[in-house]
């Protein structure tokens, strides 16, 4: 498939979306705190996200929706994505969906001849994307946003296997209840250990995962996953058993890898 047409799908739609700065931020894309409570049981799990709040809608009527089972990708030549990431100061946070944590500025990636700037990243158990309809242990999101406030986010599978150490400055500061954001004296995550070596990918584009389920995000989920242990994996089920939204149709959208 000819590269120009490639950009075309990907750059939200192929341009079935209309997304300026001037209509989102990536502030106005995330629920905020004051908005309606949601979650992954009950009456407020992902089934009942669009009834919530209308801030939500996007949830129940939206036609590009995330996350996706990944199967019949067509095969493309995309090109690499440059990645810009160095260690950063651990700021973590139990933010009642999940554990994140907040990066320092000057983390970029450069996708489709744009520079996006890493936000943060967090975790989601099981994996919110499947493979085949098969789901990983847990997922790996690292957020960015561009200029205009539109967002990409790099997906990893997290396959149990051998410890993490990369992530063991995260795991043993990991708040088991809600907090807001603190720093951990002295502790670093280099950022380009958290990616696998190999880079062979999945492309779409789609949506928040989370309320308010808005149609501005880049994905990028990459087909081999890391390893963590099964204790890594134990330890954040027994704090989030269960914070992965169910997969979405995939519609017309084009999965290329």
């Amino acid at each position: 498939m000819e590269r120009r047409r490639l950009l075309q799908l990907l750059t939200f739609g192929g341009g079935s979306v209309a997304i300026g700065a001037g209509l989102y931020t990536f502030r106005a894309a995330v629920a905020s705190e004051d908005g309606a409570k949601w979650g992954y049981v009950g009456n407020s799990a992902p089934e009942h996200w669009g009834d919530l709040s209308a801030d939500y809608k996007a949830c129940k009527t939206g036609i590009q929706q995330s996350p996706i089972d990944l199967h019949s990708a067509v095969d493309a030549d995309l090109a690499t994505i440059e990645i810009n990431y160095q260690p950063i100061p651990l700021s973590i946070l139990n933010n009642g969906h999940t554990i994140q944590v907040d990066a320092a500025k000057g983390n970029t990636i450069r996708l489709d001849g744009e520079e996006f700037e890493l936000l943060q990243f967090h975790f989601h158990h099981p994996s919110e994307h499947t493979v085949e309809r098969n789901p990983y242990p847990m997922e790996l999101h690292l957020v960015h946003a561009n200029a205009q406030g539109e967002l990409a986010v790099l997906g990893v599978f997290m396959q149990e296997g051998e410890e993490n150490l990369a992530l063991n400055p995260v795991w043993q500061a990991m708040p088991p209840r809600k907090t807001k954001s603190q720093k951990v004296p002295g502790a670093k995550v280099d950022l380009a250990q958290l990616l696998p070596k190999e880079r062979e990918m999945y492309r779409y584009f789609g949506s928040l995962t989370t309320p308010p389920c808005s149609e501005i995000v880049k994905w990028v989920v990459y087909q081999t996953p890391i390893q963590v242990s099964s204790a890594q994996v134990a330890q954040f089920k027994n704090i989030f058993p269960l914070n992965a939204r169910p997969t979405q149709v995939v519609r017309r959208r084009f999965i290329l890898e």
